[in-house]
């Protein structure tokens, strides 16, 4: 089991570990602030830093064991580096992009009432598909709608309940068919907004920014027929 330091603060830019197994081209650490991908967010890049050598890592992604993180590195790596410890550095510009642009993904599903069917978040631009009726819809109106959102501030919570209360908080789950990650026992939840100002709050095991204006400026693009109900939002940073 590998400690997950993004879920205590995804901010973490660098960090110590240890490796404790190796495999082809896949590294496991003790710890790690590497993000897999889940929940649409593609997992982060970065180096391993060891004492003799520097490993790109190109992507990282979830075991098939609880809390199993698989740090996927360039090239084959022997298993002489096990036991050495390690300097985590992540790509920070990158994964900063993704924690806006999954942050403005919550606000996009604050103002759409229905079920997510399906969704992908991206460095400069997302999706995500409901199950909505289409008449709905106002794009001018839900643009307007983000703008305020963002430039109003609002503080962004990361909470965490436990397993064991999933059903007293069950209303949360904003997928059609997806029930949310549970991790040692404990499920975690993103709030936007707080007190009598709650914008969204919803299962998610991502990583988000602090507030809403650190999203910076935010449009609909293309809103897409997929289907008679199901319909494709895209989203996407401006200038």
């Amino acid at each position: 089991m590998t400690e997950l330091l993004f879920n205590e603060d995804s901010y973490l830019k660098e960090a110590e570990a240890k490796v404790i197994s190796v495999k082809d081209n896949i590294i496991k650490l003790n710890r790690t602030i590497f993000y897999p991908e889940g929940g649409g967010q593609p997992g982060d890049n970065g180096k391993l830093v060891l004492k003799d050598r520097v490993l790109n890592v190109i992507d990282t992604k979830k075991g098939e064991q609880e809390n199993e993180i698989l740090h996927y590195v360039e090239g084959n790596i022997d298993e002489s580096i096990i036991n050495q410890e390690v300097g985590l550095k992540i790509d920070w510009d990158r994964r900063y992009k993704l924690m806006r642009m999954h942050s403005s993904c919550h606000v996009l599903v604050s103002l759409v009432p229905a079920l997510i069917t399906g969704a992908s978040v991206g460095i400069e631009k997302s999706r995500i598909d409901f199950d909505v009726d289409p008449s709905t819809l106002n794009k001018e109106e839900m643009n307007q709608r983000i703008r305020e959102i963002v430039s109003e501030d609002h503080p962004i919570f990361i909470n965490q309940i436990s397993g064991d209360n999933y059903e007293e908080y069950k209303h949360l789950s904003k997928g059609a068919a997806v029930s949310p990650p549970v991790i040692n026992n404990k499920i975690q939840i993103v709030q936007i907004g707080e007190d009598n100002n709650i914008i969204d709050a919803e299962f998610c095991s991502g990583t988000h920014c602090k507030s809403t204006k650190e999203i910076g400026p935010l449009e609909i693009g293309k809103i897409e027929n997929k289907g008679k109900r199901n319909r494709r939002i895209n989203i996407r940073f401006s200038s």
